[in-house]
């Protein structure tokens, strides 16, 4: 299936930012957040995952493929100048790319991005090479979600039910629902646009480099991390080495908020987000 280019907000000659998403969210569930930043045109170049395509290729082994499909769809679709916003997965193949291609963005903000201490990340590099990372709760977890549903109505009752979605707003379960299903080809009903095995797929390739990578993000481009308080994928020890290895960054971490903060706090993160984009004169 060809790349996707998904426009969520703001005018066609405005300053671009480009949204990277978590693992397993349609970039339209950030709408909220994203009105709050005003004079950027806000667009998604999304994961394959997105594609269409309900299986991961074989070759398709590294978050570093997915770092070159973005920049392949920058590249094809002319964008430059772009202030990348990543969230989770979507924080880390932001950062791959613009490793590779410092010269095409203007910034990069990572929203709770996966950084696992480095112990951990070891541990599931053996689990891969030894064929036991399946046995990852969270790959486990992600094959085992519901994939198909009776209706659009059927899909929003049980997510609201799901403590994962607890604190999310209406709107933002709306959106989920709107953009996250498509019917299904052949039978009734509607299934999940990101597949439980693309979902599975990145969590059981998390990146092992990220502590070797990181800190060459110094000089490349201004950087904002914002952490959740109650974060899972960046640990407070994490935040506290991160910010050790990137001294000319900026930190930031919300109170009371989860991974999801950017569903759930939209307006906050909002916030946060463009008050430090004006002390850098973006956009």
């Amino acid at each position: 299936m060809p790349q996707t280019l998904i426009e969520l907000t703001g005018e066609p000659k405005a300053p671009i930012l480009n949204l990277m998403p978590a693992n397993g969210f349609p970039p339209q569930t950030y709408l909220p957040m994203l009105r709050g930043l005003a004079g950027f045109r806000a667009l998604s170049l999304p994961p394959r995952a997105l594609w269409g395509d309900q299986s991961p290729p074989s070759a398709y082994r590294s978050w570093r493929d997915a770092a070159d499909d973005l920049l392949q769809g920058l590249e094809r679709y002319d964008l430059r100048d772009i202030v990348a916003v990543g969230h989770s997965l979507g924080g880390v193949i932001s950062m791959l790319a613009l490793l590779k291609q410092p010269a095409r963005f203007r910034a990069l903000i990572m929203l709770d991005p996966v950084l696992l201490p480095q112990e951990t990340l070891d541990q599931l590099a053996k689990a891969r090479e030894a064929g036991r990372i399946d046995a990852m709760p969270l790959v486990q977890g992600a094959r085992r979600r519901r994939q198909v549903f009776d209706s659009r109505d059927d899909a929003y009752s049980r997510f609201r039910q799901k403590p994962i979605f607890a604190d999310w707003s209406a709107e933002a379960l709306s959106l989920y629902v709107e953009h996250g299903l498509r019917p299904r080809e052949y039978n009734a009903g509607f299934e999940l646009c990101w597949s439980p095995e693309w979902e599975a797929h990145y969590f059981a390739t998390v990146y092992h480099d990220i502590w070797h990578d990181l800190p060459k993000l110094n000089a490349l481009a201004p950087t904002l991390i914002i952490r959740a308080e109650h974060s899972d994928t960046l640990p407070a020890a994490s935040f506290a080495r991160a910010r050790s290895l990137l001294p000319g960054a900026a930190f930031h971490e919300l109170r009371g908020q989860g991974h999801l903060f950017p569903q759930a706090a939209p307006q906050e993160t909002a916030r946060v987000i463009a008050e430090w984009l004006a002390t850098r004169h973006l956009p």
